[in-house]
């Protein structure tokens, strides 16, 4: 019950501020930008668990300049100036492990910064930012693992996959895979843009990558021997504990919207 009275208005003000922040594009290009930042310090500490680091100014300059390429294109060649630089930068370190800097640092950039990016060009439309897609997109993420957790609560009995995540189950997983699908159709129909099939495919599709990124963030703490990445968000953990799933959705939506989607139209 204490618990409970600390996520509800933690979770209350993270879903106002993330639906707020999707209705411009700078709005959500800044927020997601400090995400990207606070993530990469729950991350650092993640991994000195586990023997290893990387440079944390480096790697925030380089994860916000991969960030700032993918919304803006004409900035890709200081990107790749910049991670040329960094690379020089390592024969002047001391590290006897070089490489392993090197490894830490892009899993960083490639793992919080690049998803991150994609946000605004998932919600782009002919040119046109549409806020309501992206609105639909984060409902349907925090749908999946409510629906998850209330099927799994309900009639869980079989361990989806014991080792990262002991919560969860087979039948919260296909139980989430229904609802969400049904949670995609009512966003179809209450003025979200795209069509029924779309917003289902979408549902079901955010479930299977979403449960992923999940269980992939898991594996980290675990390794790290950690139960929550951080303790910014009350009763919620830190920043990598409430994007895990948006981490890896991102990045499926775009693949979907910019390649699936084209295909089938």
């Amino acid at each position: 019950m204490k618990d409970l009275t600390k996520r509800l208005p933690t979770g209350f003000a993270y879903v106002v501020l993330m639906l707020s922040a999707t209705l411009h594009p700078l709005s959500i290009g800044l927020l997601f930008a400090l995400v990207g930042i606070l993530g990469t310090l729950e991350l650092k500490k993640i991994i000195k668990k586990q023997g290893l680091d990387f440079d944390l100014w480096p790697t925030l300059t380089l994860g916000l300049l991969a960030y700032a390429s993918i919304i803006y294109p004409e900035l890709e060649f200081v990107l790749f100036a910049a991670v040329f630089a960094y690379f020089v930068k390592q024969l002047y370190q001391k590290s006897k492990n070089p490489l392993q800097q090197l490894g830490t640092s892009l899993f960083a950039v490639v793992y919080l910064f690049i998803p991150l990016a994609l946000a605004i060009p998932v919600a782009i439309e002919s040119s046109n930012y549409q806020p309501n897609t992206l609105m639909g997109l984060f409902i349907l993420i925090w749908s999946s693992d409510s629906w998850a957790f209330i099927s799994g609560s309900l009639f869980g009995k079989h361990k989806l996959f014991e080792r990262h995540s002991p919560k969860k189950t087979w039948e919260g997983f296909w139980g989430s895979v229904v609802l969400t699908a049904g949670t995609g159709y009512l966003l179809s129909i209450t003025g979200f843009g795209l069509c029924a099939t779309e917003w289902i495919s979408l549902g079901v599709l955010t479930v299977f990558v979403g449960t992923a990124g999940d269980l992939f963030q898991s594996m980290l703490k675990r390794a790290s021997g950690l139960k929550d990445s951080g303790t910014l968000l009350p009763g919620h953990g830190g920043i990598l504990d409430r994007f895990d799933s948006i981490l890896f959705c991102l990045p499926a939506y775009y693949i979907y919207f910019y390649r699936l989607s084209p295909l089938f139209n």
